[in-house]
Order: structure tokens, then sequence, then C-alpha cells
């Protein structure tokens, strides 16, 4: 399977020149809280190259040096499937880093800490043996988002906006301008900001203030089930996220709203219940769930390098 048209040319950015596409390969990666993802891009079909998909655990605690062995071995699996003479990799990064520079600014020892001031780009590009300036990174819920505009969910719609739940909140919105982070993962919310009462954060504190159980994670909430403190803390949870998705819409007017993210399992206990919230507030915009999974951040990733060639005319 060819990756483009044949014979299909493109204008890579500052200090890259035109490239014939059979002896170029794209890759996109995802990195997420404890694991990485990465795989071989086909824009053509809209989609990950079958049988090239990867995904690595990866110590979030860990020193600099193993990450970032994780992070390469994951990546250099997939570029091996596909030799190429030119590569360019997308990667998404979910925590806080300059994305021109590289460098990571997140030092929260429980988030890859240990990149701290530590050039990501860098790093990779030595790993494995390819120019930095090969490397492009975005924030990892546009990337999400890009890939679902792309090849999923959110197709055919000409504003949209994305929230992605996980261990935090993530936010993106689609427009004329492409897909973009919303970053409202600290916008004004009730008490708080939105992320204090949408993450697996609140889900864990809240049902052990109702239960007085300490757990650490939602499959061991979910192993309470069925339990009423259990329900409890979904339905509000649920109740929140509507709250947040009508905040949203007033603020964002887009034409539909996509929900995505690492709480797919556990929609059964709250996706209904956020719906039903928006629309006793008579808003009867598409809410709709994601249909990719890890492979909509890859693309996303990966689209990174090809925001012309997914409005090329080659693409329908």
């Amino acid at each position: 399977m060819t990756l483009f048209p044949v014979g299909f040319r493109y204008h890579w950015q500052t200090k890259l020149t035109y490239k014939p596409m059979e002896n170029l390969v794209i890759a996109g990666a995802a990195i997420e809280d404890k694991y990485i993802s990465a795989g071989l891009v086909d824009f053509v079909e809209r989609q990950v190259i079958p049988n090239t998909l990867r995904r690595k655990r990866v110590d979030p605690k860990a020193s600099a040096d193993e990450i970032i062995e994780k992070w390469v071995e994951c990546i250099r699996d997939v570029l091996s499937l596909k030799p190429a003479a030119e590569v360019r990799l997308g990667i998404g990064i979910p925590n806080q880093i300059d994305f021109e520079s590289g460098v990571y600014l997140d030092n929260d020892p429980n988030r890859y800490g240990c990149l701290y001031q530590q050039n990501i780009k860098y790093l990779l590009a030595e790993g494995l043996r390819i120019s930095p300036e090969a490397i492009q990174i975005r924030n990892v819920d546009a990337n999400f988002f890009q890939g679902e505009v792309f090849a999923g969910a959110a197709r055919g719609y000409q504003s949209s906006f994305c929230v992605t739940l996980g261990l935090g909140l993530g936010t993106a919105r689609c427009g004329q301008g492409g897909v973009e982070d919303a970053n409202l993962w600290k916008t004004p919310f009730k008490n708080a900001i939105a992320e204090d009462y949408l993450s697996v954060r609140f889900l864990i504190n809240r049902f052990s203030e109702l239960s007085g159980i300490e757990v650490s994670d939602i499959p061991e909430i979910k192993s309470f089930h069925p339990n009423p403190f259990v329900e409890q803390t979904f339905r509000e949870f649920g109740e929140h996220l509507g709250d947040f998705i009508i905040q949203v819409v007033k603020q964002e007017k887009p034409e539909m709203i996509l929900i995505g993210g690492q709480m797919e399992s556990s929609y059964r206990f709250f996706f209904d219940i956020a719906v039903n919230r928006v629309r006793s507030a008579s808003i009867w915009l598409p809410i709709v769930k994601a249909i990719l999974g890890e492979r909509a951040y890859v693309i996303g990733a990966a689209a990174i390098w090809n925001e012309r060639l997914i409005k090329s005319p080659l693409i329908k």
C-alpha cells in the first residue's frame, strides 16, 4: 500500500524541500498517561495502515532516559515496518510543552516530570536518528480531535468541539482555521475550574468521600458496582459534564460536540446523564461518541504534517 498517490508532491515547512511521496513515510504518535501509541498513516484511505499500530506501556514516574527509550522503541518499531528515505513524525503530548521548540515544561512527578526543561524533539531525533526538523509536536487532545475530524465521527461538520476525558480534561475546537487546543480545562466552572469536576481525580475523590473507601482508579470504583455510591459518583460526573457542555455551546456555538478520551468503557454510567442534562436546557445539537479510539490520536498527530494534503482535491 502506498501512502500517497504516486508522483504527488507536497511542499514541506521551513528548510524542507519537495519530496516524492513514495520515498516518504509519515508516522503519528501519541503520549498518554501511561502509554505511547504510534503507527503509519495513509491519508488517501484515511486510516492507520493495517498492522502498523503499536502500543507500549511507559512509567510516567521513570527517569528521563527510561521514558525516552520507551518512546523511541515504540516509534522505531513502527518506522521499521516501511523503511523510507525521508521520515516525518507528528507527536501528541498531553502536558505543558513549548510545541515549537520542543522543551517540556511540566514538572509533575506523576506525568513525566523527569523530562522537565528537556528538549523532547532533540531527544527523540537523537534516538531515532532523524532531524529535529522532521518532528512536529501538538497537544494530544487537538490531535485526537483532528483524527476524528478527518476520518471519524466529526467528519463533515463545519464547526465542532471536542471534550476528552481522562486524568485531565482536554478540549479542542475545529472551524475554518482548522483544529486547535481550546485550553478550557482551567476555565472557571462552578466553585473551581472545569478539570476539578471532569477528571479521574474527581471520580476517585468523590467516591472516597461518599463511601469512605479509598480507591486508586476508575476500574476499582466500578468493581464495587452495583453500589449506590458508585451510581451517585458517576451521576454527579455526568451532570457536571452536561453543565460543561452547556457552557461550551453558549460560548463556542459549535454544530456538534464530540466526546472522547480514556473513559469510553465507563460511558454507560454517565454519558446519557450528560446528554439529558444538555437536552433539559433545550440544546439539541448532536453529542457524539468518538469512534476511532487510539487511532484518532495517531492519525491526528501525523496530520500535523499534512494540513494542506487534507484539503487536497486528490482526497474526497
